[in-house]
């Protein structure tokens, strides 16, 4: 009974205004508001997909919330010996959820049940194009409205493991996931990074929902928002350049899962990814093999090293 898709995350952060600032910017809107923590949703009526905590500690990742169509997987996920109980979800929306921790000790909850919102905000349809040798429109001006851009849905997280085979199992085992492409260095073999997507009912679905990158600590690395086409990719980014946000790296195309990216610093210094076009594959589909070297991480866009990409709170660029 594998997961669904991937239902939210939760970031605690220092200053709860200032992120609130941000992700209007970044294109969430809030749903719900108190002095502790902010629910921030997407354009889709899908529940709240981001969740920003005042943080008690150290800020950073919560929780990665991954979305069941049961409460018997729910059951079945909590006699794992890493899990909680199946235990009820105390804030807007409600549902219920398991609580576990990946073999690195990231936090994860299995969540069902959740209300979705009424309905779906107000959003342009994506534009007509005139493709060289296919023109569709006619007579007719592109004029889209500049803005923070509207965030669709929640795509995928990116985390950064120093055990890849580890939590690549864990991931399988736990959440019925399956690879899209492995990633190795040198020889097939020596596999050091996935990307995973859900084998649920849908005949398509996502790239990865889940990706594994090398890296020397356990954390995410990045959370990925979809938007509506490449102009909305690129008059957001033009946004929050505007705004004074710090970006990271972007506008581009990746190879891997082929999406049009950039990727943002939020103040806590958390990445976060608005992404368009991107592939889709078919669940349980055979894997690709990669060789990570600094040429496969983008079709175009401003160079990256792998180095660079995979630490980006540390090496100078």
């Amino acid at each position: 009974m594998p997961a669904a898709d991937i239902a939210y995350v939760i970031f605690d952060h220092e200053d709860l205004d200032l992120t609130g600032r941000f992700f209007a910017d970044f294109g969430l809107v809030p749903s719900y508001e108190t002095a502790h923590e902010i629910g921030l949703r997407a354009a889709s009526a899908l529940s709240d997909c981001y969740i920003a905590r005042k943080a008690q500690g150290r800020p950073g990742l919560a929780a990665i919330g991954m979305r069941a169509d049961s409460m018997e997987m729910l059951a079945q996920v909590a006699e794992f010996p890493e899990a909680s109980a199946v235990e009820p979800i105390e804030r807007p929306g409600g549902g219920w959820r398991v609580r576990l921790r990946s073999p690195d000790g990231l936090p994860f909850e299995l969540v069902h049940g959740i209300e979705p919102h009424r309905a779906e905000l107000p959003c342009r349809e994506p534009l007509r194009i005139n493709h060289g040798q296919a023109k569709v429109r006619y007579g007719e001006w592109q004029r889209p409205e500049f803005e923070a851009t509207p965030v669709l849905r929640l795509g995928h997280v990116a985390i950064l493991t120093p055990d890849f085979r580890r939590n690549a199992e864990w991931l399988q085992s736990r959440f019925g996931m399956a690879p899209s492409d492995l990633l190795f260095d040198g020889q097939p073999e020596n596999l050091l990074g996935g990307f995973f997507h859900c084998k649920g009912a849908a005949r398509w679905t996502d790239h990865h929902t889940l990706a594994l990158f090398p890296g020397n600590e356990a954390r995410v690395h990045h959370t990925s928002f979809e938007v509506q086409d490449m102009d909305a990719q690129f008059l957001g980014n033009k946004w929050l350049l505007k705004r004074g946000w710090r970006p990271f790296w972007g506008v581009g195309r990746h190879i891997l899962g082929s999406q049009v990216f950039d990727y943002w610093y939020d103040p806590d210094g958390n990445l976060v990814e608005h992404f368009t076009d991107s592939d889709l594959v078919q669940p349980g589909c055979t894997p690709g093999l990669h060789q990570v070297d600094d040429d496969a991480l983008a079709q175009w866009g401003p160079p990256m090293p792998v180095s660079a990409f995979i630490d980006p709170w540390h090496t100078p660029r």
